[in-house]
């Protein structure tokens, strides 16, 4: 018969204290660690801003449009709805439509203690927006406006997207609009997974098909996406999967190690 001795015991035994502390640590890091969902959803947003703008500022020197920064604060976080930044989009739309000129802008919604909006709005030169509109235009709190000096810079603090997680879960982080139709096909190939960018034809748009993959909107061509989930973890399918595909360097979360000579031979680890 095995004994163990009073000593030993206690050094396997994690007091009630110790396994307190240890669960009040997981919290704490599971609490403000992103996880793989929000990580994704950052990448995404940041990806599709990023060709968004750079769409807008190809709109605006064609268009001669100088680049305004503002600043929109809710007096009260409840006041929150969708329609509301709608409606003051429209606003300075229509304020533009009577000069003749469209609205190229983008905004992004930030949680840091009042709920506020951060707008890049892309105006013609001569035109100003000033206080009172502005009050007139958003009645539910502060407003703020100026001009955008560093454009590259106030971009890329838009799209940090470090409120996300904190935002309500019904908002929308961020919106855009104003573009030719050149700049849809960019934001919409900008959405795509990376291996059907790798293979879709440059000026080729997709969509989702029903059933899984992804066809293409002018020729009707199925594309079947070459990774596949195994319980060794993503894999890249060597047989029986869509010929169309390259073996291009997959997104970091599809990583995974596997022991070696645990996968089928027709999977490739990724």
């Amino acid at each position: 018969m095995c004994s163990v001795s009073p000593a030993a015991a206690s050094r396997h035994c994690p007091s009630a204290a110790s396994a307190t502390r240890f669960a009040e640590l997981v919290k704490r890091k599971t609490g403000t660690s992103a996880t793989r969902s929000e990580k994704k959803r950052k990448t995404d947003a940041r990806r599709k801003l990023r060709v968004v703008h750079r769409e807008h500022r190809r709109q605006a020197r064609l268009a001669g449009l100088r680049a305004v920064a503002v600043a929109l604060t809710f007096a009260d976080n409840g006041k929150l709805r969708a329609k509301l930044i709608s409606g003051f989009i429209a606003c300075v739309r229509q304020a533009l439509k009577r000069r003749g000129h469209r609205l190229p802008y983008t905004w992004v919604l930030e949680s840091e203690g009042r709920l506020h909006y951060h707008l890049m709005l892309w105006l013609p030169r001569g035109f100003v927006l000033d206080k009172q509109q502005l009050a007139r235009w958003w009645p539910w709190g502060t407003t703020s406006v100026a001009s955008c000096r560093v454009v590259e810079g106030y971009a890329r603090y838009m799209a940090k997207f470090d409120c996300m997680p904190r935002l309500p879960n019904d908002a929308n982080a961020f919106g855009y609009g104003g573009l030719d139709e050149s700049g849809k096909a960019a934001v919409q190939r900008a959405g795509l997974p990376r291996w059907l960018q790798a293979i879709l034809p440059r000026g080729s748009s997709a969509r989702r098909f029903p059933g899984g993959g992804w066809t293409s909107t002018e020729t009707g061509e199925i594309y079947a996406s070459p990774y596949r989930w195994t319980p060794w973890g993503w894999a890249i399918c060597k047989s029986g999967c869509s010929g169309r595909h390259r073996n291009d360097r997959p997104p970091s979360r599809m990583k995974r190690e596997v022991g070696a000579g645990s996968m089928p031979n027709r999977y490739a680890v990724v």
